[in-house]
């Protein structure tokens, strides 16, 4: 079969200014779709589809992208792309592919989160179960950070270290599986290095920093709006309902080094007088028992006439310090009021 027989429709149009168009072949294309349509197939999966980024040039790549796009409408199947995080590149070729497509990001484990290190530590021990060998799995167990140091916290790279070292084990003749065998068929410091830093400054590009943010506001448009517009709506103080929302005045940007207009006091600025107290406080002559019974605390100060809450220690009744009532007495309730045969409950209807 020529595999360079024909074009399809859409490749008809885009091959102008690009170089030599997308050819594909008709035939072999109708049978993938026919099959596909027979077999009832929901997803299709390609494994390692970094490698798809392996081509010639820039136009073949986004040949790749459109590829994908047209069987996937036209098959009506979900393509899914599992690889490395150099699909991140791939992703973000072109607008089309960019809002077709959703990640879903296997991350390894984090040293730094506790709830990762309990899970790491749980796969390590099922791992290790699964060998056919005699563990003692305390002792590799008790090492568990030098494994996660020579796996770089991946799941993947701890499987083939210990299939490695359990094939090497065999070989041997040996029947029991010890943290020497272990040790001896771990990856250097340096690709451990290698492959950590790799891991790391993928990491780093699936966050959404701000200054990538601040680009995208300035492609849009809208990069004289306030910050706290662009805040995601959980963290927004909702409006009232009631009436348009009120506009922040826009306040006049003041030159570096002068000062923003306001009236300076003139004379002598007047000094407050320090705050006195009342001479009245301290124990007074009433106990828990009848502030209880009658239900009342308050109690007016004989001096100035201030009303306090009193302050009970133990069986003692406390009137706290305060400071000189100013205004007069207006309060009509329930307090206790000293006289000189001592003090007594004065309540609003006596």
């Amino acid at each position: 079969m020529d595999i360079h027989e024909g074009q399809t429709w859409e490749t008809k149009s885009r091959g102008r200014g690009r170089g030599t168009p997308f050819h594909e072949a008709p035939h072999l294309r109708h049978a993938l779709e026919e099959a596909v349509a027979r077999r009832g197939v929901r997803a299709v999966v390609i494994d390692e589809a970094q490698h798809l980024m392996h081509v010639a040039g820039g136009a073949k790549l986004l040949d790749q992208l459109d590829w994908l796009k047209s069987m996937s409408n036209t098959m009506g199947v979900v393509h899914v792309l599992v690889g490395t995080y150099d699909l991140l590149d791939f992703r973000n070729l072109s607008g089309q592919t960019a809002r077709r497509g959703h990640d879903i990001h296997f991350p390894r484990y984090q040293f730094q989160q506790e709830a990762d290190q309990l899970a790491f530590q749980r796969a390590l021990r099922g791992l290790l179960e699964q060998v056919p060998l005699q563990v003692d799995l305390q002792a590799l167990m008790n090492h568990w950070y030098y494994v996660y140091e020579r796996s770089i916290g991946c799941i993947g790279v701890l499987k083939d270290w210990l299939v490695r070292t359990l094939s090497a084990t065999l070989y041997s003749g040996a029947t029991t599986l010890s943290l020497e065998h272990v040790q001896a068929h771990a990856l250097s410091n340096a690709q451990c290095e290698r492959m950590a830093s790799d891991a790391t400054a993928a990491e780093h590009r699936l966050h959404y920093t701000e200054s990538s943010r601040e680009h995208l506001w300035s492609l849009l448009g809208m990069s004289g709006i306030p910050h706290e517009l662009g805040t995601p709506a959980s963290q927004v103080q909702p409006q009232p309902a009631s009436g348009p929302p009120t506009r922040r005045p826009q306040r006049r940007r003041v030159p570096v080094g002068h000062r923003a207009p306001h009236r300076d006091p003139v004379g002598p600025s007047p000094q407050s007088p320090p705050l006195k107290k009342c001479p009245f406080a301290g124990e007074v002559a009433l106990s828990s028992a009848q502030l209880r019974q009658a239900t009342v605390a308050k109690l007016q100060c004989p001096e100035c006439s201030a009303t306090r809450t009193a302050r009970l220690q133990g069986d003692r009744v406390l009137f706290p310090a305060h400071p000189p009532r100013a205004t007069p007495m207006t309060q009509d309730i329930a307090r206790w009021i000293k006289h000189d045969t001592g003090w007594s409950l004065s309540t609003p209807d006596t």
